[in-house]
């Protein structure tokens, strides 16, 4: 079968998935209705076969969306959403931080599930922060380390958001000190190399010793008042006030969108690796990788119009992306564009959202923008 009618059938399929989960799903909140949502996984374990745990998923979210988000839950069963996206529209819609069930419905036609919940997110400056999930992500956090039956070990983690982040940028520092010292032959894997990154940070007993992390906190200062205001990660995760008082002190402090350091934005052709400036600057605008959301220390910057097509080093020019999004657009021509609420993102070609909004640039000589 041609590529092109094999991905026709894919689409297809995966639209026929999507309606027989929402069928699904309309029958287990109903079986719930008429008894309990415990008969209802029983019947899914028993007859279906599926795990416990997942059955009890499957009717928890089936009840949410039948009670909570009936036009989801119809979106599911006509196939014009998949089950992932529903399942974050149950967890996000209508939260103080995020949109309604009706706007986020509308951003499902852009965005897959793994970015869903960064397009839902409202954009409207927030006076008076709650910093409540932030306490109970503390409450919550919890690791354990356990020994399979083979002898290996399993460690697990479930961490707060500043914590977490904090770990996550020391980790990432740890793996690519791994990664410069492999040599060019070398058959290790990047989840290999991961592994060996989690062992001397908890050990501190090896060859490698990461270079130290920054974590970034941005935030709006006032003259007026001398103030900073609604300080927050590059993710748009809130710092509460404690946690910025342990970092303040020591933070080195630039001005967004401006020179720092004496650092120029605007390279040209001068050099080709971004600057700390402009690395800064894209993360506090990208917020992470574009194709994926991982988070921005473990993304590199990328040029939209190449290096090697006479690409200047500069921020209209740049978007952060992690290494497996990267090779997407160099190896296999995925694009980079950007979409009407100015959210840089890419797209396998030919683009998959035509007609939804999805606004793309072409180059213009000294002008460097995006591309389709």
């Amino acid at each position: 079968m041609p590529i092109e009618e094999l991905d026709d059938r894919i689409e297809e399929l995966g639209r026929a998935r999507s309606q027989i989960e929402g069928l699904l799903a309309e029958a287990l909140a109903e079986r719930a209705r008429q008894s309990t949502p415990r008969a209802a996984a029983s019947v899914l374990r028993e007859r279906v076969l599926e795990a416990a745990g997942k059955a009890s998923g499957d009717v928890k979210l089936a009840v949410s969306l039948a009670e909570k988000f009936p036009a989801t839950l119809e979106a599911l069963a006509s196939g014009e959403i998949n089950a992932g996206q529903a399942r974050v529209i149950e967890r996000v819609a209508g939260k103080p931080d995020y949109r309604s069930e009706e706007a986020i419905l509308a951003c499902t036609k852009e965005a897959p599930a793994d970015l869903l919940s960064r397009y839902a997110l409202r954009r409207e400056p927030v006076e008076e922060r709650d910093y409540s999930k932030y306490q109970q992500q503390r409450q919550d956090r919890r690791a354990s380390i356990t020994q399979e039956p083979d002898g290996s070990w399993k460690l697990f983690a479930h961490l707060d958001c500043m914590a977490g982040r904090r770990v996550s940028m020391v980790f990432a520092k740890m793996a690519e000190a791994f990664r410069r010292e492999e040599k060019p032959d070398s058959k290790i894997t990047y989840l290999q190399r991961n592994a060996d990154a989690i062992v001397q940070l908890i050990t501190r007993d090896g060859p490698q010793r990461a270079a130290p992390a920054s974590l970034l906190i941005i935030s709006e200062y006032d003259p007026a008042t001398g103030e900073f205001g609604q300080p927050r990660l590059d993710d748009g995760q809130p710092v509460p006030p404690e946690e910025l008082a342990r970092f303040i002190d020591d933070a080195d402090v630039y001005t967004a969108f401006a020179d720092a350091e004496g650092q120029p934005l605007w390279l040209g052709r001068s050099q080709r690796s971004a600057s700390l400036a402009q690395r800064i600057m894209l993360a506090a605008r990208d917020g992470g990788c574009i194709g994926c959301k991982s988070p921005s220390e473990r993304c590199e910057a990328h040029h939209i119009q190449h290096w090697q097509d006479d690409g200047p080093t500069d921020i209209p020019n740049l978007a952060q992306l992690c290494p497996g999004c990267h090779h997407l657009v160099h190896d296999c021509n995925w694009q980079v564009c950007r979409n009407h609420w100015s959210y840089y993102r890419i797209n396998a070609p030919p683009d998959p959202f035509p007609d939804h909004g999805t606004s793309t640039y072409h180059l213009a000589q000294h002008s460097p923008v995006l591309r389709n």
